[in-house]
Protein backbone atom coordinates (compact mmCIF):
# COMPACT_ATOMS: atom_id res chain seq x y z
CA UNK A 1 0.00 0.00 0.00
CA UNK A 2 3.14 2.21 -0.66
CA UNK A 3 4.01 2.15 3.47
CA UNK A 4 5.83 -0.74 4.80
CA UNK A 5 5.19 -2.12 8.14
CA UNK A 6 7.76 -0.30 10.61
CA UNK A 7 6.88 3.09 8.79
CA UNK A 8 3.60 2.92 9.56
CA UNK A 9 4.22 1.95 12.98
CA UNK A 10 6.53 4.96 13.36
CA UNK A 11 3.88 7.02 12.01
CA UNK A 12 1.16 5.59 14.79
CA UNK A 13 4.24 6.50 17.13
CA UNK A 14 4.58 9.73 16.34
CA UNK A 15 0.98 10.78 16.30
CA UNK A 16 0.65 9.21 19.60
CA UNK A 17 3.06 11.20 21.11
CA UNK A 18 2.04 14.45 19.80
CA UNK A 19 -1.35 13.62 20.40
CA UNK A 20 -0.09 12.82 24.58
CA UNK A 21 1.53 15.90 25.14
CA UNK A 22 -1.23 17.79 23.94
CA UNK A 23 -3.65 16.32 26.33
CA UNK A 24 -1.10 16.67 28.57
CA UNK A 25 -0.78 20.17 28.35
CA UNK A 26 -4.66 21.03 28.27
CA UNK A 27 -4.91 19.15 31.73
CA UNK A 28 -2.13 20.98 33.09
CA UNK A 29 -4.24 24.35 32.48
CA UNK A 30 -7.29 22.66 33.66
CA UNK A 31 -6.70 20.13 36.32
CA UNK A 32 -10.26 19.43 36.66
CA UNK A 33 -10.67 17.32 33.33
CA UNK A 34 -9.13 14.59 34.90
CA UNK A 35 -10.38 12.38 31.70
CA UNK A 36 -7.49 14.33 29.17
CA UNK A 37 -4.66 12.91 31.71
CA UNK A 38 -6.72 9.40 31.98
CA UNK A 39 -6.45 9.54 28.10
CA UNK A 40 -2.94 11.12 28.17
CA UNK A 41 -1.98 7.67 30.09
CA UNK A 42 -3.79 5.59 27.65
CA UNK A 43 -1.90 6.75 24.85
CA UNK A 44 1.80 6.63 26.44
CA UNK A 45 0.49 3.10 26.87
CA UNK A 46 -0.31 2.52 22.85
CA UNK A 47 3.18 3.98 22.49
CA UNK A 48 4.53 1.37 24.66
CA UNK A 49 2.36 -0.92 22.58
CA UNK A 50 3.77 0.34 19.74
CA UNK A 51 7.32 -0.36 20.41
CA UNK A 52 6.68 -3.97 21.45
CA UNK A 53 4.94 -5.02 17.99
CA UNK A 54 8.10 -2.93 16.24
CA UNK A 55 10.32 -5.42 18.85
CA UNK A 56 8.22 -8.24 17.57
CA UNK A 57 7.88 -7.82 14.20
CA UNK A 58 12.00 -8.16 14.27
CA UNK A 59 12.14 -10.90 16.57
CA UNK A 60 8.78 -12.67 15.65
CA UNK A 61 8.72 -14.23 19.60
CA UNK A 62 5.57 -14.48 20.71
CA UNK A 63 5.85 -13.16 23.96
CA UNK A 64 6.68 -9.71 22.82
CA UNK A 65 3.45 -9.67 20.38
CA UNK A 66 1.41 -10.76 23.71
CA UNK A 67 3.25 -8.01 25.24
CA UNK A 68 2.16 -5.72 22.94
CA UNK A 69 -1.32 -6.98 22.62
CA UNK A 70 -2.11 -7.02 26.74
CA UNK A 71 -0.57 -3.45 26.50
CA UNK A 72 -3.05 -2.17 23.39
CA UNK A 73 -6.40 -3.59 25.53
CA UNK A 74 -5.28 -2.26 28.55
CA UNK A 75 -5.05 0.91 27.02
CA UNK A 76 -8.54 0.88 25.45
CA UNK A 77 -10.03 -0.60 28.59
CA UNK A 78 -8.54 2.57 30.32
CA UNK A 79 -10.19 4.66 27.66
CA UNK A 80 -13.25 3.19 29.24
CA UNK A 81 -12.28 5.04 32.45
CA UNK A 82 -11.67 8.03 30.43
CA UNK A 83 -14.94 8.13 29.07
CA UNK A 84 -16.68 7.70 32.61
CA UNK A 85 -14.50 10.51 34.01
CA UNK A 86 -15.62 12.56 30.93
CA UNK A 87 -19.73 11.96 31.99
CA UNK A 88 -19.52 11.50 35.25
CA UNK A 89 -16.55 12.39 36.90
CA UNK A 90 -15.42 9.31 38.20
CA UNK A 91 -12.90 6.99 37.06
CA UNK A 92 -14.47 3.08 36.90
CA UNK A 93 -11.63 1.32 38.52
CA UNK A 94 -13.86 -1.59 38.97
CA UNK A 95 -15.44 -2.25 35.18
CA UNK A 96 -12.11 -0.96 33.99
CA UNK A 97 -9.80 -3.89 35.73
CA UNK A 98 -12.57 -6.51 34.80
CA UNK A 99 -12.33 -5.28 30.68
CA UNK A 100 -8.46 -4.98 31.01
CA UNK A 101 -8.55 -8.46 32.52
CA UNK A 102 -11.07 -10.14 30.08
CA UNK A 103 -9.37 -9.27 27.07
CA UNK A 104 -6.19 -9.90 28.31
CA UNK A 105 -6.74 -13.70 29.47
CA UNK A 106 -7.22 -14.94 25.83
CA UNK A 107 -4.53 -13.32 24.07
CA UNK A 108 -2.00 -14.84 26.96
CA UNK A 109 -3.48 -17.86 26.50
CA UNK A 110 -3.49 -18.82 23.26
CA UNK A 111 -0.20 -17.23 23.21
CA UNK A 112 1.35 -19.17 26.31
CA UNK A 113 0.10 -22.51 24.38
CA UNK A 114 2.04 -21.47 21.42
CA UNK A 115 -0.68 -20.49 19.48
CA UNK A 116 0.71 -17.02 18.24
CA UNK A 117 -1.63 -16.72 15.12
CA UNK A 118 -4.36 -16.97 17.22
CA UNK A 119 -3.26 -15.03 20.07
CA UNK A 120 -2.70 -12.03 17.30
CA UNK A 121 -6.37 -13.05 16.34
CA UNK A 122 -7.32 -12.40 19.84
CA UNK A 123 -5.48 -8.82 19.94
CA UNK A 124 -7.47 -7.54 17.34
CA UNK A 125 -10.79 -8.97 18.26
CA UNK A 126 -10.30 -7.91 21.69
CA UNK A 127 -9.10 -4.82 20.45
CA UNK A 128 -12.46 -4.24 18.26
CA UNK A 129 -14.65 -4.89 20.51
CA UNK A 130 -13.75 -2.57 23.56
CA UNK A 131 -13.12 0.15 20.60
CA UNK A 132 -17.04 -0.44 19.56
CA UNK A 133 -17.39 -0.41 23.35
CA UNK A 134 -16.25 3.29 23.87
CA UNK A 135 -17.46 4.34 20.68
CA UNK A 136 -21.44 3.48 21.89
CA UNK A 137 -20.46 4.74 25.20
CA UNK A 138 -19.72 8.41 23.66
CA UNK A 139 -22.42 7.96 21.50
CA UNK A 140 -24.90 7.82 23.88
CA UNK A 141 -23.35 10.87 25.56
CA UNK A 142 -23.44 12.89 22.19
CA UNK A 143 -26.10 15.36 24.02
CA UNK A 144 -23.47 18.05 25.72
CA UNK A 145 -21.33 18.69 22.62
CA UNK A 146 -23.32 16.83 18.96
CA UNK A 147 -20.14 17.57 16.68
CA UNK A 148 -17.16 16.21 18.53
CA UNK A 149 -18.55 13.85 20.47
CA UNK A 150 -20.49 12.36 17.57
CA UNK A 151 -17.05 12.49 15.15
CA UNK A 152 -15.34 10.86 18.32
CA UNK A 153 -17.72 8.23 18.67
CA UNK A 154 -17.48 7.76 14.77
CA UNK A 155 -13.43 7.81 14.96
CA UNK A 156 -13.84 4.70 17.60
CA UNK A 157 -15.88 2.68 14.90
CA UNK A 158 -14.10 3.30 12.49
CA UNK A 159 -10.66 1.91 14.28
CA UNK A 160 -13.14 -0.43 15.20
CA UNK A 161 -13.77 -1.51 11.78
CA UNK A 162 -10.50 -1.77 10.70
CA UNK A 163 -9.68 -4.17 13.37
CA UNK A 164 -12.25 -6.19 12.48
CA UNK A 165 -10.86 -6.35 9.06
CA UNK A 166 -7.05 -7.54 10.54
CA UNK A 167 -9.30 -10.35 12.70
CA UNK A 168 -10.53 -11.60 9.25
CA UNK A 169 -7.39 -11.66 7.27
CA UNK A 170 -5.43 -13.07 10.11
CA UNK A 171 -7.74 -15.78 10.62
CA UNK A 172 -8.23 -16.44 7.30
CA UNK A 173 -4.46 -16.45 6.57
CA UNK A 174 -2.68 -18.02 10.39
CA UNK A 175 -5.63 -19.03 12.24
CA UNK A 176 -3.40 -20.99 14.57
CA UNK A 177 0.28 -20.01 13.81
CA UNK A 178 2.34 -17.47 12.21
CA UNK A 179 4.71 -20.03 11.50
CA UNK A 180 7.93 -17.70 11.86
CA UNK A 181 5.94 -15.04 9.79
CA UNK A 182 4.54 -10.93 11.10
CA UNK A 183 0.90 -10.11 9.82
CA UNK A 184 2.06 -8.02 6.94
CA UNK A 185 -1.22 -7.58 4.89
CA UNK A 186 -3.57 -4.34 3.61
CA UNK A 187 -5.84 -5.34 6.61
CA UNK A 188 -2.61 -4.50 9.11
CA UNK A 189 -1.79 -1.50 7.22
CA UNK A 190 -5.06 -0.15 7.00
CA UNK A 191 -5.67 -0.89 10.62
CA UNK A 192 -1.91 1.70 11.25
CA UNK A 193 -3.02 4.61 8.88
CA UNK A 194 -6.56 4.42 10.53
CA UNK A 195 -5.11 4.55 14.03
CA UNK A 196 -3.16 7.73 12.98
CA UNK A 197 -5.98 9.03 11.46
CA UNK A 198 -8.24 8.27 14.56
CA UNK A 199 -5.48 9.00 17.22
CA UNK A 200 -4.99 12.73 15.78
CA UNK A 201 -8.56 13.41 15.06
CA UNK A 202 -10.06 12.21 18.67
CA UNK A 203 -7.15 13.85 20.01
CA UNK A 204 -8.10 16.85 18.81
CA UNK A 205 -12.01 16.53 19.21
CA UNK A 206 -11.36 15.95 23.14
CA UNK A 207 -9.72 19.24 23.22
CA UNK A 208 -12.26 21.09 21.32
CA UNK A 209 -14.12 19.61 23.90
CA UNK A 210 -12.77 20.56 26.28
CA UNK A 211 -12.83 23.93 25.36
CA UNK A 212 -16.18 24.08 25.12
CA UNK A 213 -17.01 22.95 28.69
CA UNK A 214 -14.55 25.83 29.66
CA UNK A 215 -16.55 28.24 28.00
CA UNK A 216 -19.95 26.78 29.20
CA UNK A 217 -18.41 27.01 33.15
CA UNK A 218 -17.21 30.99 32.54
CA UNK A 219 -20.57 31.54 31.21
CA UNK A 220 -22.89 29.74 33.75
CA UNK A 221 -20.72 31.03 36.20
CA UNK A 222 -21.30 34.77 34.94
CA UNK A 223 -25.09 34.45 35.46
CA UNK A 224 -24.72 33.42 38.93
CA UNK A 225 -24.07 35.39 42.09
CA UNK A 226 -21.10 34.21 43.84
CA UNK A 227 -22.51 34.94 47.01
CA UNK A 228 -26.07 33.18 47.43
CA UNK A 229 -25.47 30.51 44.23
CA UNK A 230 -28.72 32.59 42.53
CA UNK A 231 -29.41 33.57 39.33
CA UNK A 232 -28.19 37.45 39.21
CA UNK A 233 -29.09 40.43 37.15
CA UNK A 234 -27.85 39.78 33.98
CA UNK A 235 -29.41 35.53 34.03
CA UNK A 236 -33.09 37.84 34.81
CA UNK A 237 -32.85 39.47 31.39
CA UNK A 238 -31.31 36.85 29.68
CA UNK A 239 -34.48 35.02 30.70
CA UNK A 240 -36.69 37.23 28.64
CA UNK A 241 -34.16 38.02 25.63
CA UNK A 242 -36.57 40.32 24.15
CA UNK A 243 -37.53 42.31 27.04
CA UNK A 244 -41.12 40.99 26.78
CA UNK A 245 -42.82 39.25 30.08
CA UNK A 246 -45.23 36.58 28.89
CA UNK A 247 -49.36 37.04 30.38
CA UNK A 248 -49.83 35.70 33.62
CA UNK A 249 -46.36 35.74 35.11
CA UNK A 250 -45.56 37.21 38.50
CA UNK A 251 -43.01 38.94 39.79
CA UNK A 252 -42.14 39.51 43.29
CA UNK A 253 -39.48 41.99 44.95
CA UNK A 254 -37.90 40.96 48.66
CA UNK A 255 -35.93 43.79 50.24
CA UNK A 256 -34.25 43.14 53.51
CA UNK A 257 -35.30 45.42 55.86
CA UNK A 258 -32.86 47.52 57.56
CA UNK A 259 -30.10 46.08 56.06
CA UNK A 260 -27.63 48.91 55.79
CA UNK A 261 -28.24 48.82 59.98
CA UNK A 262 -27.49 44.88 60.38
CA UNK A 263 -24.05 45.17 58.69
CA UNK A 264 -22.99 48.16 61.00
CA UNK A 265 -23.92 46.82 64.37
CA UNK A 266 -22.70 43.09 63.41
CA UNK A 267 -20.51 43.35 60.42
CA UNK A 268 -20.53 42.64 56.69
CA UNK A 269 -19.37 38.91 57.32
CA UNK A 270 -23.00 38.43 59.50
CA UNK A 271 -24.88 40.20 56.98
CA UNK A 272 -23.53 38.19 53.86
CA UNK A 273 -24.68 34.83 56.24
CA UNK A 274 -28.28 36.51 56.25
CA UNK A 275 -28.28 36.85 53.08
CA UNK A 276 -26.91 33.26 51.93
CA UNK A 277 -29.52 31.95 54.70
CA UNK A 278 -32.59 33.87 52.57
CA UNK A 279 -31.64 33.14 49.37
CA UNK A 280 -31.61 29.08 50.63
CA UNK A 281 -35.25 29.53 52.08
CA UNK A 282 -36.44 31.53 48.74
CA UNK A 283 -35.25 28.43 47.03
CA UNK A 284 -36.68 25.80 49.08
CA UNK A 285 -40.08 27.53 48.54
CA UNK A 286 -40.45 28.12 45.31
CA UNK A 287 -41.79 25.56 42.06
CA UNK A 288 -38.93 24.50 40.00
CA UNK A 289 -39.83 26.80 36.96
CA UNK A 290 -39.56 29.67 39.19
CA UNK A 291 -36.37 31.93 38.98
CA UNK A 292 -34.94 33.48 42.00
CA UNK A 293 -32.52 36.40 41.13
CA UNK A 294 -30.48 38.34 43.78
CA UNK A 295 -30.51 41.95 41.81
CA UNK A 296 -27.80 42.83 44.15
CA UNK A 297 -27.06 44.61 47.99
CA UNK A 298 -29.73 42.88 49.60
CA UNK A 299 -32.56 43.19 47.05
CA UNK A 300 -34.39 39.46 45.27
CA UNK A 301 -37.16 39.58 42.90
CA UNK A 302 -38.26 35.68 42.37
CA UNK A 303 -40.61 35.49 38.73
CA UNK A 304 -43.06 33.02 38.93
CA UNK A 305 -44.55 32.03 35.40
CA UNK A 306 -47.76 31.38 34.82
CA UNK A 307 -48.79 32.63 38.59
CA UNK A 308 -51.76 34.52 39.64
CA UNK A 309 -52.16 37.22 41.94
CA UNK A 310 -53.40 35.20 44.61
CA UNK A 311 -50.51 32.91 44.87
CA UNK A 312 -47.54 35.49 44.27
CA UNK A 313 -49.48 37.14 47.22
CA UNK A 314 -49.43 34.25 49.34
CA UNK A 315 -45.93 32.91 48.38
CA UNK A 316 -44.36 36.22 49.33
CA UNK A 317 -46.40 36.34 52.73
CA UNK A 318 -45.17 32.61 53.32
CA UNK A 319 -41.80 33.47 52.89
CA UNK A 320 -42.33 37.07 54.70
CA UNK A 321 -43.17 35.00 57.72
CA UNK A 322 -40.44 32.75 57.76
CA UNK A 323 -38.15 35.50 57.29
CA UNK A 324 -39.63 36.95 60.10
CA UNK A 325 -39.38 33.85 62.50
CA UNK A 326 -35.82 32.99 61.39
CA UNK A 327 -33.40 33.30 64.07
CA UNK A 328 -30.04 34.20 63.33
CA UNK A 329 -26.80 33.99 65.83
CA UNK A 330 -24.26 36.73 66.44
CA UNK A 331 -22.02 36.35 69.75
CA UNK A 332 -24.99 33.99 71.50
CA UNK A 333 -27.37 36.97 70.77
CA UNK A 334 -30.42 35.83 68.95
CA UNK A 335 -30.67 38.06 65.99
CA UNK A 336 -33.58 38.47 63.38
CA UNK A 337 -33.75 40.42 60.11
CA UNK A 338 -37.22 41.15 58.40
CA UNK A 339 -37.81 41.20 54.76
CA UNK A 340 -40.69 43.90 52.76
CA UNK A 341 -42.18 42.52 49.23
CA UNK A 342 -43.82 43.87 46.76
CA UNK A 343 -45.82 41.76 44.09
CA UNK A 344 -46.85 42.85 40.34
CA UNK A 345 -48.50 40.89 37.66
CA UNK A 346 -48.24 40.91 33.98
CA UNK A 347 -51.76 41.02 33.53
CA UNK A 348 -51.59 41.98 29.73
CA UNK A 349 -49.23 40.97 26.88
CA UNK A 350 -46.54 43.25 25.39
CA UNK A 351 -45.30 44.36 29.22
CA UNK A 352 -41.98 44.71 29.38
CA UNK A 353 -39.41 43.15 32.01
CA UNK A 354 -38.34 46.72 33.44
CA UNK A 355 -41.99 47.70 33.67
CA UNK A 356 -42.86 44.96 35.62
CA UNK A 357 -39.82 45.62 37.62
CA UNK A 358 -40.89 49.27 38.31
CA UNK A 359 -44.48 47.58 39.67
CA UNK A 360 -42.78 45.58 41.64
CA UNK A 361 -41.05 48.37 43.04
CA UNK A 362 -43.76 50.55 43.91
CA UNK A 363 -45.48 48.16 46.07
CA UNK A 364 -41.73 47.22 47.73
CA UNK A 365 -41.71 51.03 48.29
CA UNK A 366 -45.80 50.53 49.73
CA UNK A 367 -43.95 48.08 52.08
CA UNK A 368 -41.71 50.08 53.17
CA UNK A 369 -43.50 52.88 53.61
CA UNK A 370 -46.41 51.41 55.73
CA UNK A 371 -43.68 49.75 58.36
CA UNK A 372 -41.66 47.40 57.08
CA UNK A 373 -41.86 43.84 57.00
CA UNK A 374 -44.99 43.25 54.92
CA UNK A 375 -46.54 42.78 51.58
CA UNK A 376 -47.87 44.90 49.06
CA UNK A 377 -49.43 44.81 45.24
CA UNK A 378 -50.35 48.29 43.79
CA UNK A 379 -53.42 48.53 42.30
CA UNK A 380 -51.99 49.69 39.16
CA UNK A 381 -50.22 46.20 38.56
CA UNK A 382 -52.10 45.72 35.56
CA UNK A 383 -50.37 46.11 32.27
Amino acid sequence: MGFDYNSLLMASGAAGIALCFTLMSSWLRERGSTFLLTWALCIAIIIAAIVAFSVFHSTVNVLHSMLAGVLLTTAFAISYGGFTQFSTGRFASGPVVVLAVVSAAPIIVSGAFGFDGLSFVFINAMSALLLGFCGYQYWTARAESPGPITAIAALHWMLTLSYVFCVIVVAAETPLYLDGRVPDNWAEALNLMVSVIALTGIGGLFVTVHQERISRRHRDASLIDPLTGLNNRRALFERFPDGLVPQGAGLIVFDLDDFKGLNDRHGHAFGDTVLRSFARMVEENCRAEDMAVRLGGEEFVLVLPQSSATHALALAERIRSIMGRMIHTMDNQPVICTVSAGVAMAEKPGLSLDTLIRKADNALYLSKRSGRNRVSQTASSAA
